[in-house]
């Protein structure tokens, strides 16, 4: 495991427990669009979902409150089909393999990019695994949330409900 990750995984874990579950409203500094390649190496930017709602993970495989959402965030894709949502979840630091094979245990169809030297971790001072963004449809981060939850529980859907019925 690069150095860099050992240190980020040893400092998000007394931050997760404390502030896990709590989806907030962003008041933050805008953060930069980005472009990392997805699982076939087609490049993606975030700027390419602009005028969806947008659920942008940052996860690992090694993470367990990234391992216990994932099938959430799949069920609430599937519950959203058909309309201005979408999931990007930026893998950080690990490589297609390793990827792949967890997602033979936990398959999701939404798009994974890769972001293998943390270049997009450090721009967006991303400090524990997982956190997640909704961004709205004109590209502003709306919601943050850093550690995991249940993303097809009403709470959760209800946030997202809203941004998907704001123009």
């Amino acid at each position: 495991m690069k150095k860099w990750l050992s240190i980020l995984l040893l400092l998000s874990l007394p931050l997760t427990p404390a502030i896990a579950g709590e989806l907030k409203e962003y008041n933050g500094p805008e953060l930069p669009d980005f472009s990392l390649p997805d699982m076939h190496g087609t490049m993606q930017s975030l700027s390419d979902h602009r005028g969806k709602v947008v659920l942008l993970n940052f996860w690992a495989t090694w993470c367990p409150p990234c391992i216990k959402e994932m099938p959430s965030m799949q069920r609430l894709e599937k519950q959203l089909q058909g309309r201005d949502f979408t999931i990007v979840a930026v893998n950080m630091g690990e490589d297609e393999q390793t990827i792949n094979a967890f997602l033979e245990k936990y398959p999701v169809d939404f798009t994974i990019l890769l972001d293998k030297d943390g270049k997009i971790l450090n721009s967006w001072k991303i400090v524990a695994f997982p956190t997640t963004f909704l961004v709205d449809r004109s590209g502003r981060i709306s919601h943050a949330l850093f550690g995991g939850m249940e993303w097809d529980e009403p709470a959760a859907v209800a946030v997202v409900e809203s941004l998907l019925s704001q123009d």
